[in-house]
């Protein structure tokens, strides 16, 4: 089990190298298909500079959320309690299926959708395995659930604050 804990953060950058990797040339040839099929999301993408984001910006922003999900994983280790880390754990899996949910809608390619279904089968598994372990309730279970999606929600208010003083720092050519 104490593997399955500790390789969560390796599970979360392999997907997200394809995200950091994809994201800025699959935005450039999806944009106008984006304008057309899905206004709502294009303006809001639009309203939040993500298509003038550099792939270095976009990956601050991903670097934020992997020391999250690398202290709550750590610390889990560390105390032998991981509640922390089950909170993380499935505020990742629930993140996997919502980008299977958007390649489903998009009906192709999503700069997320290889590395989603290879990190799916680890999820799964180790949920089973997690369940088998732990002697935590089903009722705290859900609680620890629970605050990993909020956490992560709130988490990616200072991730993309973070990643758009970047982006200012790094287009008043300082670099």
């Amino acid at each position: 089990m104490k593997l399955l804990v500790a390789i969560l953060p390796v599970v979360f950058m392999i997907h997200d190298f394809e995200e950091i990797i994809m994201f800025k040339p699959w935005l450039a040839k999806n944009r106008e298909e984006l304008k057309s099929r899905f206004p709502k999301v294009e303006q809001f993408m639009a309203k939040n500079h993500l298509f003038d984001f550099s792939t270095s910006t976009f990956a601050i922003a991903v670097m934020h959320e992997f020391i999250l999900i690398s202290a709550a994983n750590f610390t889990s280790l560390i105390f032998n309690n991981y509640s922390l880390w089950f909170a993380a754990f499935i505020a990742f899996s629930i993140h996997l299926l919502i980008h299977a949910g958007q390649w489903i809608i998009y009906r192709k390619y999503v700069p997320v959708i290889i590395t989603s279904f290879l990190a799916l089968p680890y999820c799964i598994y180790t949920f089973i395995q997690f369940i088998q372990f732990t002697e935590m309730s089903p009722v705290k279970l859900l609680l620890w659930a629970f605050i990993g999606i909020i956490a992560t929600v709130l988490s990616f208010f200072p991730a993309f604050f973070l990643a758009r003083k970047f982006h200012y720092w790094q287009n008043i050519k300082i670099i």
